[in-house]
């Protein structure tokens, strides 16, 4: 552990994090790009002088102000081109669909960016909502609507202790939203598809392919979410139950999710670690069959992050010296609050980190206090200390933002979490063999049978 804490990732990692939080709430870097730069250069200047004290204070302020300037440049509010400074009313406004909500009773509803007012090019996240009695014309990843939109604030919770949607979004970049019915936008044909776009695309054909299998709506919903990241079609009841059973964290593709796919990878791969080099090639078959996943997940935030996590973790394990499993993950967060440092304010965030760091430290220590000489009950004694050591790491969340404590997790995750590396393991089987021929009858069937003793389990 004394070399955990030693390791200057770790310190860097927390001096970023001190910087995104000041940045956010406080607003103490108002000063624009070019100083950001010039601040920069400055720095990097000073580490050139050899005095080993004032190098140590100029890194630790360098960091610092990586997390401060990473939250400024990716403030879309802080650009002249963001919408908000250049559309009024009565303008022809272009909307480019980035990402499908969960709809609720009145609206559909979507992330969508400000791409250009008029003739002018613009940026900026807007919440979309389009009233359901007019949704008649299907709008995916990519669809881009013009409209002369009336833009609205978000409005505040009216309750203490109610979920606080506003604050939720703009922590997503989100400050405003619109309300358009069907008769209020045209459809513009002349869209450039992005990566996401073509991981949408892709992941509809293959949801209207599985409807002619035979899977009953919830079955077929939780298929929709565990492999292909679409959680809008769970049944609210579904969702009650998976909560209360502590088991919520399955119905969303997480560190949980890829991290079984990295074991299946890691075992079907081992023989290659008998060739010459052979080792080299399993990790990076693994880091492309784990990308490869995440584009067959969406490309969501939750699924990037967490395949950049076991992407890190994949090659750590390729060098198999002790604490590398830690270093990469502190690597890997480090890494990603530089990418988006929004992503500390996502609660799926803070818990897959807190939950892997729980198993990473807690469960070899909990492991050590009993050794079982049977085969099956070590097996399960295994899944019992990594189940309990998650839930210890991501508890102080739990209670800070659910308050309450699942007290049914232990039990859940003892049936659940090995119908999950069934359903997962069999589930890309299936997507593998539509990709040549129809499935068998009995794959899927087998498939739909865990499902439901999953579902059945958890209610």
């Amino acid at each position: 552990m004394k070399r955990v804490l030693a390791y200057l990732p770790l310190h860097f990692a927390m001096l970023v994090i001190l910087g995104i939080l000041c940045q956010f709430y406080f607003k103490i870097w108002q000063f624009g790009f070019l100083k950001i730069g010039l601040l920069f250069l400055t720095l990097m200047l000073l580490l050139l002088i050899k005095h080993k004290v004032l190098q140590t204070l100029i890194s630790f302020f360098l960091f610092y102000f990586i997390g401060v300037s990473s939250v400024y440049i990716h403030n879309d509010l802080n650009y002249d081109n963001h919408y908000s400074k250049h559309i009024e009313t009565d303008q022809l406004t272009y909307l480019k669909i980035s990402k499908v909500l969960k709809p609720n009773t009145y609206y559909k509803k979507f992330e969508a960016e400000v791409i250009q007012v008029d003739i002018i090019k613009t940026r900026g996240k807007i919440l979309l909502n389009i009233s359901n009695n007019d949704y008649t014309k299907i709008l995916n990843v990519d669809a881009v609507l013009v409209s002369k939109p009336e833009i609205q604030s978000i409005s505040k919770s009216l309750n203490p202790y109610q979920f606080n949607y506003k604050t939720y979004l703009e922590k997503q970049g989100i400050q405003e939203q619109i309300y358009l019915k069907e008769q209020d936008y045209l459809i513009y044909k002349n869209s450039e598809n992005t990566l996401i776009g073509y991981s949408d695309q892709f992941r509809n054909k293959v949801e209207k392919a599985l409807k002619e299998y035979g899977f009953t709506p919830n079955e077929l919903a939780v298929i929709n979410a565990l492999l292909l990241g679409k959680r809008v079609n769970i049944s609210k009841d579904l969702l009650e139950d998976y909560a209360n059973a502590g088991a919520i964290h399955i119905l969303a593709v997480s560190g949980l999710h890829v991290g079984i796919i990295l074991l299946i990878l890691s075992f079907l791969f081992k023989p290659l670690e008998q060739i010459r080099n052979g080792k080299i090639l399993k990790t990076i078959l693994i880091v492309i069959f784990l990308w490869v996943f995440a584009f067959i997940a969406g490309l969501s935030a939750s699924v990037i992050r967490a395949v950049t996590m076991f992407t890190f973790l994949a090659i750590g394990l390729f060098f198999n010296r002790k604490n590398i499993v830690l270093f990469s993950l502190i690597a890997s967060l480090f890494f990603l609050l530089v990418f988006n440092p929004l992503f500390l304010f996502d609660v799926g965030f803070q818990m897959s980190y807190l939950a892997v760091f729980g198993i990473v430290i807690l469960q070899p220590r909990m492991y050590r206090f009993w050794k079982p000489k049977n085969i099956l009950m070590d097996k399960l004694w295994q899944l019992t200390t990594v189940s309990l050591a998650a839930q210890v790491g991501v508890l102080p969340l739990s209670l800070y933002y659910f308050h309450q404590f699942p007290s049914l997790f232990f039990v859940t995750n003892m049936v659940v979490v090995p119908c999950l590396m069934v359903v997962l393991t069999l589930g890309i089987v299936m997507l593998v063999w539509m990709g040549f021929y129809q499935p068998p009858k009995l794959l899927t069937q087998t498939l739909g049978w865990f499902i439901q003793l999953m579902n059945r389990f958890v209610e």
